[in-house]
């Protein structure tokens, strides 16, 4: 076994060197990269509705995440599954505690994307700080074509797109291919797993949304090393994001309740931020300690 991981959640046996598995990981998302590319701009082609904008997405989550960490998964290992983490199904207890520390931490990652958003750099760097405010309302309005529609047809559609696949496509690459290879060598799994949400992260290319997705990308690490399913934190990235799809859905048939939504609730009460803070610190504890406990690790 190749492996620097403590028994919680160890690494199947892998083929090739270290770098070289890199290297492969790193050679198919280009290849698929470029595919994605091409493949999403013939679709697009016809113009950015809501419908077409919603197949380029799936094409994105399947071609460019899922496809790349199958295979692979597939290429370095003798047990691809064991090495994505689709093998396991976490405990109940684990999954219900996840979801609680998700649903306390609002407040408090509420808090943390309106400082993210008001962020300024120096007046040296005003027009890098342009170029990054009209990216982000680029993006911004991407997601409103995405989300379009005021229909409940249109709000299931967008949980299954943004939120199941979506949070699935980004956890098998980013968790279960990216952090468990990187894992897999030398480097610690704590450097692994906020590793892998910087570039989560940064993959986004949404600067102003970069700190919270960060300790987003970071818990969805942990929960994956404290449970060894990728179902978990895909569960739980789903749960995010359709919070995220209903809240815009609400907010296009009903906008006069847009600034009550779940997505600025308790960011403005210091009071409701601190006890966010440490019910989220609570529940995490509890994550932590009931995963070794389960395990028989006393460390």
């Amino acid at each position: 076994m190749i492996s620097n991981e403590p028994s919680l959640n160890p690494l199947p046996s892998l083929r090739y060197s270290y770098l070289m598995r890199i290297f492969y990981f790193l050679l198919i998302t280009f290849v698929s990269l470029i595919i994605t590319v091409v493949t999403m701009s013939s679709i697009i082609r016809g113009g950015h509705t809501t419908a077409l904008v919603r197949i380029a997405t799936v094409v994105q989550d399947v071609a460019l995440f899922i496809l790349p960490a199958i295979i692979t998964a597939v290429i370095v290992s003798p047990l691809p599954a064991r090495l994505l983490c689709i093998d396991r199904k976490p405990s109940a207890s684990i999954t219900i505690l996840a979801f609680v520390a998700l649903m306390c931490s609002i407040p408090a990652m509420n808090m943390i994307v309106e400082w993210n958003e008001n962020i300024t750099l120096p007046q040296s760097l005003e027009a890098l700080e342009e170029w990054m405010r009209k990216s982000e309302e680029t993006a911004r309005a991407q997601v409103e074509i995405l989300l379009g529609g005021a229909s409940v047809a249109d709000l299931i559609i967008n949980i299954l797109v943004v939120g199941v696949l979506a949070g699935f496509s980004e956890e098998i690459f980013f968790r279960g291919a990216m952090q468990r290879l990187l894992s897999s060598g030398s480097i610690n799994y704590h450097a692994a797993i906020w590793l892998t949400a910087f570039l989560f992260s940064a993959f986004h290319i949404q600067f102003f949304g970069f700190f919270p997705r960060l300790l987003l990308g970071a818990f969805f690490g942990y929960l994956l090393y404290w449970s060894g399913s990728i179902l978990l934190p895909a569960l739980m990235h789903a749960i995010n994001n359709s919070i995220v799809v209903y809240s815009m859905w609400q907010s296009n048939i009903s906008p006069e309740v847009n600034d009550t939504d779940i997505n600025s609730w308790g960011s403005d009460s210091i009071i409701i931020v601190m006890s966010s803070i440490l019910l989220t610190s609570v529940a995490i504890y509890l994550l932590k300690n009931i995963n070794k406990t389960r395990n028989g690790v006393t460390r």
